[in-house]
């Protein structure tokens, strides 16, 4: 394949995932609207469906081509009253748009293909376009002062949309406007903005001008719940007169003596784009942050440099050392915000996905559901948001299989039939949170605990709390479910969702009430590239932990440590925290004993509900740092994130205090010693 073609295909690739999700968006509010479905929304859809069509055709990709073309049949017929709005027919779009994102997906990964059954949907589509009953009504034409002359300019949609209009009982205005030539445009675009808010503009015609060939004259012909004296405050520039003969009055919302819509209004659909935005392949970015970490490293390296003893004896040369570090700081603080903006882009490019998802399983399953999302224009990392999908997607799919209970459960337990799934995304310092709530039958303690026993995961007698206990559901292999159902047992446990948001340097937890629901709330960093750090110092080494994790420090003495329980602990406003040394976790001598009076730092760390005090001897300074991968051998060592660069080629750890907690918690010492640690 020529570099042209390949070029052309990630471009299609990425056009056509947006007119998916676009329309993945479009259909849930459609089957929102219900029967009364608001024609500017299923024109909206036919056009996507057109766009995607054409782009297919153009490009050769046929299957994709050939399924729009189909799909797009039944919207025409669909816009024009043809076909009538049913659940089946939305189930249909569903499947026609889940379909077509597969298609889609095939292009870069051809065992895609075999998932795809094109012409059992292709079949459904042709039965939903020549299975519908003929409707005989009477000709609604007959309600209405209508001249021959205007009817016979209205095109195959419009007389539709003035019949349906007709039909729904509303005020039928013929709206005549005389613009001047030099602005006509601008101002007709603003009246028929203005109009819309309210109603529907079925046809704009041009008309003959009443002031002697100076200006253009335009008919709207309007249907809106509005009197005549409503539309004419909205266009007091405008003749207003009614079209309906008086036998057939339209309904009238009155309030205050104001006549008002029923419905709200819909907004502006038009398809110009009104986002500045300019696509641009993450890969390319990636080298972009690469030569920005680079520069961070060379800037270190010069402030190093600028305060040694050797340049500090060179009062000029020192000088202007310092002059160019600011400057360079400056700039380089300037390019890592801009490039770091770049890469954000907002959670809800992931929510069209989850929705068609989440009305496949209830469906599947047979339940009731309703999908919640919010925080849509939170904004995380590219790379991050294309790695939260899978977990996102499988932990809605095991609250949707295992925490909502059925409709008949539900009415039991006096809940609603209609299960309850929120996602809400949003910003919480550095970081960005997700919570995923279910109002489901929530998690059972003893159930867990029940599992975790038979499995020896922990004895009949240990005493540990109903958050620890919760927290076994992500022990690998581990389910409390009586049987693996094909929706949520596809071989990846919460085990698998937490190691891959671990590897997001982001943490997990779970808050659960039996018989109310539960909530795994996920916390990432905003982005993985470059990172604000604490440099601290253990047994003679230095470390990074991320900000993101530290909740604060301080100094505390050695009398200060106390041991409950085997664990070394100190106390902190009240509240007692477990201590964790650095030295203890990665097997480093401490060199000597210290006495009651030595003083030591405590770095307090926080994991979801987690919090852990890290012991070190120093605190060294806090700075900016490039995570860089690290080799196969170091990287399933718990507690380690990655690496980093001070400057002069000094290399240290940069630690990943959630996954320190989880492994060590504050028996860092019992796991060094392999003994227990004496008071």
């Amino acid at each position: 394949m020529s570099r042209e073609d390949t070029r052309a295909r990630e471009e299609f690739t990425s056009e056509a995932e947006e007119l998916l999700d676009a329309l993945s968006r479009d259909l849930v509010e459609f089957e929102a609207q219900g029967a009364n479905v608001r024609p500017e929304l299923v024109n909206k859809i036919f056009r996507g469906v057109h766009s995607l069509k054409g782009l297919a055709g153009m490009l050769g990709f046929g299957e994709i081509s050939e399924l729009s073309h189909n799909l797009e049949d039944m919207l025409d017929k669909l816009r024009m009253g043809r076909i009538a709005i049913t659940k089946e027919l939305t189930d249909l779009l569903y499947d026609a748009v889940d379909t077509l994102n597969r298609l889609v997906m095939a292009i870069n990964d051809p065992s895609l293909q075999a998932l795809i059954d094109i012409t059992n949907l292709t079949s459904r589509i042709h039965q939903a376009v020549t299975n519908q009953p003929e409707q005989k009504h009477q000709d609604p034409f007959a309600e209405l002062t209508l001249d021959e002359q205007t009817r016979k300019s209205l095109t195959e949609y419009e007389e539709h949309r003035l019949i349906e209009n007709v039909r729904s009982g509303k005020h039928i205005l013929a709206v005549e406007v005389t613009f001047d030539l030099a602005d006509f445009d601008e101002r007709l675009r603003v009246l028929t903005a203005s109009l819309s808010d309210a109603g529907e503009v079925i046809s704009t015609l041009p008309a003959l001008d009443g002031i002697g060939g100076s200006g253009i004259a335009f008919r709207l012909l309007y249907g809106s719940l509005l009197n005549e004296a409503a539309v004419a405050a909205i266009a007091p520039d405008a003749k207003v007169s009614s079209l309906r003969k008086p036998t057939a009055p339209a309904r009238t919302v009155e309030e205050g003596g104001l006549a008002i819509p029923e419905a709200p209004a819909d907004e502006d659909l038009s398809i110009r784009s009104l986002s500045q935005t300019v696509r641009v392949d993450i890969g390319k970015l990636d080298h972009v942050m690469n030569i920005v970490g680079e520069l961070i490293i060379e800037r270190t390296q010069l402030e190093t440099l600028t305060h040694s003893p050797e340049v500090q004896q060179v009062r000029m040369l020192s000088h202007e050392l310092t002059k160019i570090s600011r400057n360079l700081d400056r700039r380089l603080n300037e390019l890592q915000k801009s490039v770091i903006e770049t890469r954000m882009v907002p959670v809800g490019q992931i929510y069209s996905k989850l929705s068609r998802t989440v009305r496949k399983i209830a469906r599947e399953l047979n339940k009731e559901m309703e999908l919640i999302l919010r925080g849509e224009d939170t904004e995380l990392d590219k790379m991050m948001v294309e790695l939260l999908a899978d977990p996102l997607m499988h932990i809605i799919r095991n609250a949707i299989d295992h925490g909502i209970e059925s409709p008949e459960a539900r009415r039991a337990a006096g809940k609603s039939p209609v299960g309850r799934v929120t996602l809400d995304a949003y910003q919480q310092g550095n970081s960005v949170v997700l919570d995923i709530t279910d109002d489901g039958r929530g998690i059972d303690p003893e159930n867990v605990r029940a599992v975790a026993v038979k499995r020896g995961l922990i004895t009949d007698r240990e005493a540990i709390d109903e958050h620890r206990i919760v927290e076994l559901i992500f022990t690998p292999g581990f389910s409390t479910a009586a049987a693996v159902s094909e929706i949520s047992g596809r071989g990846v446990g919460l085990d698998v969702v937490k190691r891959n948001l671990q590897e997001m340097k982001g943490t997990i937890d779970v808050l659960s009430k039996p018989g109310e629901g539960t909530t795994f709330r996920i916390m990432l960093p905003i982005t993985l590239a470059i990172i604000q750090a604490l440099i601290v110092r253990a047994a003679g080494e230095k470390f990074a932990i991320p900000l993101t994790s530290v909740e604060e420090s301080l100094r505390i003495y050695t009398r200060d440590i106390r041991t409950v329980e085997r664990r070394e602990v100190f106390t902190l406003r009240e509240s007692t925290i477990p201590l964790l040394r650095l030295s203890d976790a990665f097997k480093l001598s401490d060199g000597h004993d210290r006495g009651p009076d030595a003083k030591w730092f405590v770095v307090v760390t926080r994991s979801g509900e987690k919090t852990v005090g890290l012991l070190v001897d120093a605190l060294v300074r806090q700075q900016e740092i490039v995570i860089k991968s690290i080799g196969e051998r170091l990287k399933s060592t718990p507690g380690i994130a990655g690496a980093t660069e001070l400057g002069e080629s000094e290399i240290i750890l940069v630690l990943d205090a959630g996954s320190l907690i989880d492994n060590f918690g504050g028996r860092a010492r019992e796991y060094r010693a392999g003994a227990v640690v004496q008071a």
